[in-house]
């Protein structure tokens, strides 16, 4: 079974956060701010292809595991007599690509839920009986060459509704496949979690088998291709066919060498534990008044640093060794032990310090360089106080729709050749491929995210932008600056590429605050009709001086 590291709990919280990494997703009021009793979910279908399935699987709210078949309702499994019994079919067609999709309407809560999509055949699930006087256990598709569902295109999203809210999530703690995204509408205004990036997995496919020629480790073992030779997916290392052995051994023993001198001081970001500084003696990394439960900070394995969950990176929960350990493993994942500031975690680097050692976790580092969100490890959440978010989730107490795209999403998502119109509003973060931004919650009219950190040389990509057959006239955004004085820069709107085209150029300063955001128009400076891909390119200062939450064009 896949392991869950990124799933959510009844109260709609990321696991990560109750085992020690900071709580990003605020705390909701399950009486003051309860969901309705029935939840619209649309699933759409935009890959290309005119197969395509979808399941919904998790537990209802006695914690029965089940599906939610196409009428909507919940199907508790029934426990069988023996092991690996094929499940009823409750596969849901998706019909053709680019079509309205199905709806359904949710009747009943689904914790820790999966909405699955495959392409071209149908997912084989499987049940288990139940132990102890437990649940029958729901297996699903797996990590091994004899899982029936091995050559099958599949992929999922994650997500929880209960009385608190409707918590989902696109994550890639287990694996990279085709590219999902979501959308939804409620007390929390329009919100969207924008898909892999067109070209990403095939780029993080490569990116892996080139790093296996650098280093010899089996980086290549975690691409998954079918008999044709096209990608279906990529492992995350912690499901590789092929033992890394010791691949983090050099690494660790470095890291152990010098805090035999140096401490460690590691701030659990949670006022209640405060900070932990530590020295390595006769093997063991000891932080002074932080009890460790039993389980010494001994050299973690290469095994133990990719779960962040075994061996001395063991996590007991929400206690101080449970924030420790997370922000430790994190650490080592990204590589940032060795640097200057290392000895200070997390706030002593940034993220653009991560993965530059030679040893480090690869994987990680390629999925950030192709993903505008998602977690690549079970800790990513862990950064300095303040920093962005790199999970792509939605969340609202009282949604009123909500919607899961396969092969790209709303607004421009990138997937399977649909289009979007120029003339309505794109969400900046939708974008289908990006240089240098990030994204954050953002408090302008309609909620949802912006586009931030953004700088000279950064760049936004927008694939299938429909201009119909009458070129526009102006090209709006919606702009906010806090940018010290002196700092200013432009924004080029450019086709095909980063370097095409320039259409026209906004030049901005401080518009009174990161979050205050003011609809700046300018005239295009040429013509531009049917359907292209659409550049946001960044000119100007070298720091950050923009945060983009949407742009539209208009014909007058």
């Amino acid at each position: 079974m896949i392991s869950r590291r990124t799933l959510l709990t009844t109260a709609g919280t990321a696991t990560a956060a109750l085992l020690g990494a900071p709580l990003l997703v605020p705390a909701l009021d399950p009486v003051a701010t309860a969901a309705g009793p029935s939840l619209p979910l649309t699933l759409r279908n935009t890959s290309g292809s005119n197969t395509v399935y979808a399941y919904l699987t998790g537990s209802d709210s006695s914690n029965r595991p089940g599906f939610v078949g196409p009428d909507g309702a919940f199907q508790p499994l029934a426990n069988p007599s023996s092991n690996l019994t094929p499940v009823p079919d409750y596969s849901i067609p998706l019909g053709a690509s680019g079509g309205a999709g199905v709806t359904l309407n949710l009747t009943q809560y689904v914790i820790g839920g999966r909405v699955w999509f495959s392409t071209g055949k149908k997912i084989q699930f499987f049940v288990n009986p139940a132990v102890g006087g437990g649940q029958p256990g729901l297996v699903e598709p797996g990590f091994s060459t004899s899982d029936p569902n091995w050559l099958t295109d599949w992929t999922f999203c994650e997500f929880t509704w209960n009385a608190a809210n409707l918590y989902a999530n696109i994550s890639y703690v287990d694996l990279v496949a085709a590219p999902v995204s979501m959308a939804s509408t409620g007390a929390a205004g329009n919100q969207a979690v924008s898909p892999l990036p067109a070209g990403a997995l095939t780029a993080v496919a490569d990116g892996l088998v080139a790093q296996h020629a650098v280093d010899g480790a089996p980086w290549d073992q975690l691409v998954v291709k079918d008999g044709g030779g096209t990608v279906l997916r990529v492992l995350a290392p912690t499901h590789s066919p092929v033992s890394f052995g010791t691949y983090f051994g050099p690494y660790v023993d470095q890291v152990w060498s010098r805090l035999q001198s140096t401490p460690l001081t590691v701030d659990t970001q949670n006022p209640a534990f405060g900070s932990f500084s530590g020295t390595v003696s006769n093997g063991v990394l000891t932080f002074t008044g932080l009890n460790t439960d039993g389980v010494a900070f001994t050299k973690p394995s290469t095994a133990d640093i990719f779960s962040c969950a075994s061996g001395p990176l063991y996590n007991s929960g929400g206690d101080a060794r449970g924030a420790v350990a997370a922000r430790l493993s994190a650490a080592l994942n990204r590589s940032t032990l060795l640097l200057a500031g290392g000895a200070q975690q997390p706030g002593g680097v940034t993220a653009g310090q991560y993965y530059q050692n030679a040893i480090t976790n690869h994987y990680a580092r390629l999925v950030h360089a192709n993903a505008s969100t998602g977690y690549a490890f079970p800790y990513d959440d862990v950064g300095p106080t303040g920093s962005a978010p790199v999970d792509g989730h939605l969340q609202d107490p009282a949604p009123t729709s909500w919607t899961v795209t396969f092969g790209g999403g709303p607004g421009g998502g990138g997937g399977g050749g649909s289009t979007v119109s120029a003339y309505g509003t794109v969400q900046a973060a939708s974008f289908s491929s990006h240089n240098g931004t990030q994204t954050e919650a953002c408090s302008d009219t309609g909620g949802g995210q912006d586009v931030g950190w953004i700088h000279a040389g950064c760049w936004l990509g927008y694939t299938g932008l429909d201009f119909g057959s009458s070129s526009p006239r102006r090209f709006l955004a919606r702009l906010a600056s806090g940018a010290a004085a002196g700092i200013s820069g432009g924004i080029e709107v450019r086709l095909g590429s980063p370097t095409g085209t320039k259409l026209a150029e906004i030049d901005l300063a401080n518009t009174g605050g990161w979050q205050s955001w003011q609809t700046v128009p300018i005239n295009l400076s040429g013509s531009v009709t049917g359907v292209h891909d659409v550049y946001l390119t960044f000119i100007g200062s070298t720091s950050d001086f923009v945060n983009l939450h949407w742009f539209t064009f208009s014909a007058t």
